[in-house]
């Protein structure tokens, strides 16, 4: 829900999101069929890394990417029929705020959850282990920065960043601590 809404709103999603966007523009498919494109890629390149297919995370992987593909464009199509998309900046800014907190949100109670993982998080844990964390934050910035920027040159637009995407850089860790803190001790699963 949230990610969709950063995204109608076009005020400004994260890097990921953003990257997504911005390569859905540029080869013209759907939100649906591009999410579920690239998380095939990176499921792919997965295992590449770490030199084994494992079924058991691949079935995570895919519980985690099929839904999340599919709802990202739901939620994306109700939010425009609706009119976010047409509100003027200041609403779209502030559901945009709002949008973020729910991915924040939502990052952690299925992290909490651990049911399945987002392919770029398995990624994310493979590249930890395999160079270093550090490695690991740099990647997560410059590889949807130079995703964003190479569609950026064929489109002659950039889509999905903006003030949004500063505020979600500083404040994620802030926000995602506070649900931390508070919501996900309740979390039992």
């Amino acid at each position: 829900m949230g990610h969709s809404l950063t995204i109608v709103t076009n005020v400004g999603s994260m890097l990921w999101p953003a990257s997504i966007v911005n390569i859905m523009h540029t080869l013209g498919w759907t939100m649906t069929e591009t999410i579920f494109t690239e998380g095939m890629v990176v499921i792919i390149l997965n295992v590449i890394l770490s030199g084994r297919w494992q079924l058991r995370r691949f079935t995570r992987e895919l519980t985690f990417l099929i839904p999340y593909s599919i709802l990202m464009q739901l939620f994306a199509d109700a939010y425009r029929m609706v009119g976010i998309d047409q509100l003027n900046f200041w609403w779209r800014l502030g559901l945009d705020m709002i949008g973020l907190t729910i991915a924040f949100l939502g990052f952690l109670l299925y992290q909490t959850c651990d049911c399945c993982f987002h392919p770029h998080d398995d990624l994310t844990i493979i590249l930890k282990r395999r160079v270093n964390a550090q490695f690991v934050q740099w990647f997560n910035v410059l590889l949807p920065v130079i995703i964003i920027a190479g569609c950026t040159l064929y489109n002659h637009h950039m889509y999905a960043i903006h003030v949004g995407t500063l505020f979600g850089l500083l404040l994620q860790s802030r926000i995602t601590g506070f649900f931390d803190r508070h919501v996900s001790c309740h979390c039992n699963m």
